[in-house]
């Protein structure tokens, strides 16, 4: 009788002619060697062709577990499996169960045991960050709830890249930039690099400009997250040129436009100081093509060096709750959680937010 195969073969992992049991890999027992290792990728080829990529995920992590070094031959016929992660999220078969990849690597990696912790954290890190950049976030959401309860806080590019630079015996970082490259290949995606960006203060004059942004930026990046109706009305409240000026005059409100060369004005930002000696971010957008380049980085930078010369002991502002991208780079930033704030702004609609705040 032929195996009861679904899938046609996983073009990266061995091929297979009949289904692997658990007991064969279990054999092992701590032993983590080349022959682990290989029976790890066997196993996680046999669960994808019987139809269980979430199960396979789960044997190819158990292939990362190994702290074999580099000069094991077994890594000239089978990778550290990284691309293999890659083309099965890719790949993901409608109807098959895959679970929630990124959130299961985010958990993986804040709650990993010994032994070898800290590179097999780094290791579960670096297959979500492919997660992160394959998966719809939309579909595939983080764990925000443990972000803020245990003040977990997502590792950026760099980050992995170091860390993996640190920690692996084998050939990780190749691989895994390997595996990234091909993933954004596949995306028709290009990696985002820094660009220098200018950040200068402005007057009254270059109000239309925020309004501008504002309105094109807001219509890209809020639908989602609250209603079209809800969107129409905030811009329409706080993106005219006269309340802007306003809060100018009376607030003391900063307005600045975020510029990048050969590109212009590509954000703004806005804040003003509150007599406690608190900074208060009141606005911070960038055009969503641009994120992922360090800009929005360098404008929080840029704010924290204005609280200094103004003699303020933090940096505070809000963001909405379902808007896990800006959460994500205040909480790099060195941004936490103070509280849920929820407003009341008119005409049936509220704000419901965390605050967050970051020490000058």
């Amino acid at each position: 009788m032929p195996p009861p195969f679904i899938n046609e073969p996983h073009p990266l992992l061995p091929q297979i002619d009949r289904v692997y049991q658990a007991q064969e890999i279990n054999a092992f027992g701590k032993d983590r060697g080349p022959a682990f290792y290989e029976t790890c990728h066997r196993y996680a080829q046999s669960l994808w062709r019987i139809g269980f990529p979430a199960k396979c995920i789960l044997l190819l992590n158990r292939a990362l577990s190994s702290p074999m070094p580099g000069t094991e031959p077994i890594f000239q016929k089978l990778p550290l499996p990284y691309q293999g992660m890659a083309w099965l999220l890719l790949n993901r078969p409608e109807g098959q169960f895959i679970g929630n990849p990124r959130r299961h690597w985010q958990h993986l990696a804040t709650r990993m045991v010994e032994p070898n912790k800290e590179l097999r954290t780094w290791r579960a890190w670096a297959c979500w960050y492919l997660a992160k950049e394959i998966l719809p976030e939309s579909e595939y959401p983080g764990d925000l709830e443990q972000i803020r309860e245990e003040g977990v806080v997502e590792p950026t590019r760099g980050d992995i890249v170091a860390h993996l630079k640190r920690l692996s015996p084998a050939d990780d970082l190749a691989q895994w930039e390997a595996a990234l490259a091909w993933t954004y290949l596949q995306l028709g995606k290009e990696s985002q690099q820094t660009m220098p960006v200018r950040i200068r203060r402005i007057g009254e004059d270059e109000l239309p400009a925020v309004k501008r942004l504002g309105n094109e930026i807001w219509r890209k990046c809020y639908p989602g997250i609250i209603s079209e109706g809800q969107i129409d009305y905030m811009l329409s409240v706080w993106y005219q040129t006269d309340a802007m000026a306003r809060e100018m005059h009376v607030r003391g409100t900063w307005f600045a436009l975020i510029e990048v060369a050969s590109h212009g004005a590509i954000g703004y930002l806005s804040f003003e100081r509150y007599p406690e000696g608190v900074l208060f971010i009141n606005k911070l957008y960038v055009q969503p093509e641009m994120h992922g380049r360090g800009i929005g980085s360098a404008a929080l930078n840029w704010t924290q060096e204005r609280a200094l010369e103004l003699n303020c002991h933090s940096v505070q502002l809000r963001v909405n709750k379902r808007n896990t991208q800006a959460i994500r780079a205040y909480q790099r930033a060195g941004f936490r959680f103070v509280e849920d704030v929820c407003s009341d702004i008119g005409s049936g609609y509220v704000m419901d937010d965390f605050r967050m705040a970051r020490a000058v």
